[in-house]
């Protein structure tokens, strides 16, 4: 029997994220909620691809990127 994480067909990397640990707590309950109120398990990982996915798409009319606006900080 394969051990070990399933193979996908798109290659992946790993990134490092640093996040306020307030943003992680919030991530953390919106997870648990997810699963008592739909039964839906999933992980910190998956809900993070996903908001990127959708954050990318957005960005992306027609196939271009829309550059970031500049927000100054005070």
């Amino acid at each position: 029997m394969p051990q070990g994480r399933p193979k996908r067909e798109e290659p992946t990397c790993v990134l490092a994220v640093r996040v306020p640990v307030a943003l992680r707590e919030a991530l953390d309950r919106y997870l648990d909620a997810l699963e008592t109120r739909v039964g839906l398990k999933a992980s910190r990982n998956e809900i993070i691809r996903h908001a990127l996915r959708l954050f990318l798409a957005t960005q992306q009319p027609a196939g271009r990127l829309t550059p970031p606006q500049r927000v100054d900080e005070p």
